[in-house]
């Protein structure tokens, strides 16, 4: 039942997608955040190599250094203590910073994409390459949303 109530949970937490237009956006930058060290096995690195290799085949040029907007992945890995269990959260948005004009130096965001995703697989030993497809999934998911924004 625990299960079933964390599916769920995760299910409507995490997902979604909403989009403005993403129309003249040619150069993006790139933050893939940190992972825990109980992470099954998924690296920062891995994420970078398969973001990067899927970015560079389409029309989106990548700053390598601090470029606004940006792409921003948050992968949240959960390692079971006790069960051999890995569930991951993906959260894929591209977002532009800007300071709010009241004087105040808040800061926000302007989100032209933003998608989410859940991955649950019982198993370490497999679970990265899960990972790895469910993120080209929602880089390619990404690319064809902008590909439509700026025919």
């Amino acid at each position: 039942m625990k299960k079933l109530l964390l599916i769920f949970f995760f299910t409507l937490a995490f997902s979604g997608h909403s989009s403005a237009s993403m129309n003249k956006v040619e150069k993006i930058g790139l933050l893939v955040e940190y992972l825990s060290d109980r992470s099954c096995g998924v690296t920062r690195e891995s994420l970078l190599i398969s973001t990067k290799y899927i970015l560079s085949n389409s029309k989106i040029e990548i700053d390598d250094g601090y470029y606004d907007p940006y792409l921003y992945i948050a992968p949240v890995v959960l390692e079971s203590n006790t069960e051999d269990i890995c569930t991951l959260a993906l959260n894929v948005s591209l977002k532009k910073s800007h300071f709010l004009k009241d004087g105040s130096y808040n800061k926000g965001y302007f989100v032209y994409y933003h998608n989410n995703t859940v991955v649950l697989k019982s198993g370490k030993n497999r679970f990265k390459s899960y990972v790895t497809e469910a993120l080209e999934e929602e880089i390619k998911k990404f690319i064809v949303a902008w590909n439509e924004d700026n025919k």
